[in-house]
């Protein structure tokens, strides 16, 4: 992912607001600072909340939807004027997030929202 018009420190920022919720176990897989920020957020324990899971059913050492839902949410209380660009879709603090999708297939869909025990 990619975010614009912000800085580390919002970035920083953000990703303690989320760590409230998540019991300190998101951190940054990829953190790139500059000009525009490279960067992917991962879990520390897959096991832990904001764990991802495969299609499968299997933990993913990855970070699910609802943690980079409210990451985002978060940045942008911290920096409204940030911009993200997530495969190829941009998110602002007025459209773009909490859009699900389908990475399962047409025949067995599994969207990404269920893809963890957040709920």
């Amino acid at each position: 992912m990619k975010a614009k018009n912000t800085n580390k420190a919002a970035m920083e920022a953000a990703l303690a607001i989320v760590n409230k919720k998540y019991d300190r176990n998101i951190c940054w897989k990829r953190f790139d600072n500059g000009r525009t920020i490279n960067f992917t957020l991962t879990v520390k324990s897959s096991k832990a909340p904001g764990g991802r899971l495969s299609p499968s059913g299997r933990r993913v050492a990855a970070a699910c939807w609802h943690v980079h839902g409210d990451f985002f949410d978060a940045l942008f209380e911290v920096c409204p004027d940030a911009v993200i660009v997530s495969m190829g879709k941009k998110i602002t603090k007025d459209e773009g997030n909490w859009q699900d999708q389908n990475i399962g297939s047409a025949y067995l869909p599994f969207m990404y929202s269920e893809a963890c025990d957040c709920n």
